[in-house]
């Protein structure tokens, strides 16, 4: 995967030897939450973004991961208060990615597995049906990399699952690169790639 040099990532795997340090990391209200969640696999994924993403922040910012500021609230994106850099994170299963540049920017992690032959219809623009030859894969599993392209622009903009997949348009000039259109007409370049069995891909405005 290229990218710019305007971004930074960090792919972090759950490890137990490191769950108490990561939660030595976070904040008082980041601690609060994750108390809140009942499932065991929801606190872990909690703690494995926000440990990725200080773990990219700290090295943006030449701190050490425990003096990163970051603020969220539920179902909001998180900020970093104080800097001018962005940040997004995504997880699935005990696998986490976060992301961080001085201009918007949004990931999204997918792990490539049987979905139902019907998610397209969620996934899929009108006009965008042919896309899913650029993979060379079958449709199901074509899907689930549209759906990550678009809901790395959809995290970018911060607004996560509250808008329908199928309102962007994916436009591909490679399976792994292209461009996402919104329905004002300004578009996100779009990358991704796979790793460990999960689709990771990134967005950031044409012009940041």
């Amino acid at each position: 995967m290229i990218l710019p040099e305007t971004i930074t990532w960090c792919w972090l795997r759950y490890d137990p030897a490191c769950e108490a340090t990561w939660r030595t990391w976070l904040s008082e209200d980041e601690r609060r939450r994750l108390k809140g969640f009942r499932r065991v696999q929801r606190r872990r994924s909690f703690l494995l973004g926000r440990a990725a993403a200080r773990q990219v922040l700290a090295e943006r910012l030449g701190t050490t991961p425990d003096r990163v500021p970051i603020v969220a609230r539920p179902d909001e994106p998180p900020c970093v208060p104080g800097t001018d850099l962005f940040v997004s994170i995504a997880h699935a299963d005990d696998v986490a990615l976060a992301v961080t540049a001085r201009h918007p920017v949004g990931a999204d992690l997918e792990r490539l597995k049987p979905r139902s032959p019907e998610l397209y219809r969620y996934v899929l623009h009108p006009d965008e049906h042919p896309v899913l030859r650029h993979f060379k894969m079958q449709p199901e599993q074509a899907t689930v990399w549209c759906w990550a392209l678009k809901e790395a622009v959809l995290k970018g903009l911060g607004l996560g699952l509250r808008c329908s997949p199928r309102r962007l348009r994916l436009v591909l000039e490679a399976p792994t690169q292209g461009w996402v259109y919104l329905e004002d007409g300004a578009r996100w370049r779009v990358v991704a790639d796979l790793r460990e069995g999960y689709v990771w891909a990134l967005a950031w405005p044409e012009n940041p």
